[in-house]
């Protein structure tokens, strides 16, 4: 990969090593604006459904089938983070969002989703 692929927490101020910096949560942060933040774009359908949300936070799903439900999503529907495979063709890519901890969260999983399939190819969408 040429480009560097990181993640930030939404409030952290913007650097010029950042490139391209996508929000990936799916709710827009309240009272903040898209200059404020440096966010250049919103790929708010890159994060998990709200009903797996949901299940997560209900305990419903441990971590682990989490984690394989969020893949499976993203498998099942790849063009949901086309802007983020674009985006990180041309330049540095920075995703961003409101978890506390981003590294210790779903956004971690889209990262290493990203960077498997820069490396061996996005799979065709099954039928």
């Amino acid at each position: 990969m040429k480009h560097k692929l990181t993640i930030k927490w939404i409030y952290a101020p913007p650097e010029e090593q950042d490139g391209t910096r996508v929000l990936v949560d799916s709710l827009w942060p309240h009272g903040r604006d898209q200059d404020e933040l440096g966010v250049h774009h919103w790929c708010r359908q890159a994060a998990p459904s709200s009903g797996l949300k949901r299940q997560l936070t209900k305990g419903e799903l441990d971590w682990k089938n989490f984690a394989r439900s969020y893949r499976d999503e993203l498998h099942q529907r790849p063009e949901k983070i086309q802007l983020l495979l674009e985006s990180i063709e041309q330049n540095n890519l920075t995703l961003l969002t409101a978890e506390r901890d981003p590294e210790q969260s779903w956004v971690q999983l889209l990262k290493e989703q990203l960077e498997l399939w820069i490396s061996n190819g996005v799979p065709p969408k099954p039928f």
